[in-house]
């Protein structure tokens, strides 16, 4: 590695999933939806995270997800899940669990989690139902009660 060079950055984003550089919010929606898209493991190993394209990697801090699930489609029952880096995924009920504050997790390819924004989870309106047991959600026909756990990640 060149002297002087290094992957640290002081870039961070929230478990909001804001970004900011140095305690400064980055507001440039481009910006912000290409490091949804970059943020993955560090390749060193190391369990870090890090924005990586093409050209280079480098260290982010990363409170909350991995991922945020932004909108969600119902179709005969099925749930297809658009996530943060401009993926999508069909839901996988058995995977969906409920933080302490509420929100609504689950896992995503790449062995990542997702975290619902407040406008996915309405989406799910639908499919969500109480019986003598409580809530659940119906997926394909079947009934889940995601469980509450003190760490969703």
């Amino acid at each position: 590695m060149l002297k002087g060079r290094t992957r640290e950055t002081k870039i961070h984003r929230d478990a909001r999933g804001r970004w900011f550089n140095d305690g400064a919010e980055i507001t440039h929606t481009l910006l912000t939806r290409a490091f949804d898209a970059w943020l993955l493991p560090a390749p060193d190993g190391s369990g870090r995270w890090c924005l990586s394209n093409d050209i280079n990697w480098a260290y982010v801090s990363l409170e909350g997800p991995p991922r945020f699930v932004r909108r969600v489609d119902v179709e005969a029952g099925a749930v297809t899940l658009h996530l943060s880096d401009e993926s999508q995924a069909r839901l996988d009920p058995t995977t969906l669990r409920q933080g302490p504050e509420g929100a609504l997790y689950c896992d995503v390819p790449g062995d990542m989690t997702a975290r619902f924004d407040p406008h996915a989870m309405m989406q799910l309106e639908s499919l969500i139902d109480e019986d003598d047991e409580g809530v659940f959600l119906t997926v394909d026909n079947r009934r889940f009660r995601p469980p509450e756990v003190a760490r969703p990640l």
